[in-house]
């Protein structure tokens, strides 16, 4: 089962590092493709995945979400705890710009999914 997927295998290999001494045995998939095409990375849910087993599952959510507790994301702008991951608020146009990407076979590095809050619509990156 894919845990997580991340944009760079550095963020992959500090998760695995993590789990694995914590009792949780898990691999990394797609992390060739990821370093060797890195402009694909954060575009449709590429990027490095952590696989593990479906019996750690649960104990492994658990722990990403004890250690996204301390790290928890405030919004710039408006200090709003409500932000969210992913291509924000002009997600048409990033849309329309992965498919020309996809047509013509030239990657467009700028399609990167961002933080963005859910009360003002600022996108920012951490």
């Amino acid at each position: 089962m894919v845990l997580k997927t991340c944009n760079n295998s550095v963020e992959a290999n500090l998760i695995k590092g993590m789990l694995e001494n914590n009792g949780i045995t898990c691999f990394l998939a797609n992390e060739n493709f990821s370093n060797l095409m890195p402009h694909y990375n954060g575009m449709m849910g590429a990027g490095v995945q952590i696989i593990i087993s479906k019996i750690d599952l649960e104990r492994a959510q658990k722990f990403l979400t004890e250690q996204a507790i301390d790290n928890e994301i405030v919004c710039p702008n408006c200090n709003s705890k409500k932000v969210g991951f992913g291509l924000g608020g002009s997600k048409s146009k990033k849309i329309l710009t992965i498919l020309l990407s996809l047509f013509v076979w030239i990657p467009f590095g700028n399609i990167r999914n961002t933080y963005y809050c859910k009360n003002c619509k600022t996108e920012f990156k951490i």
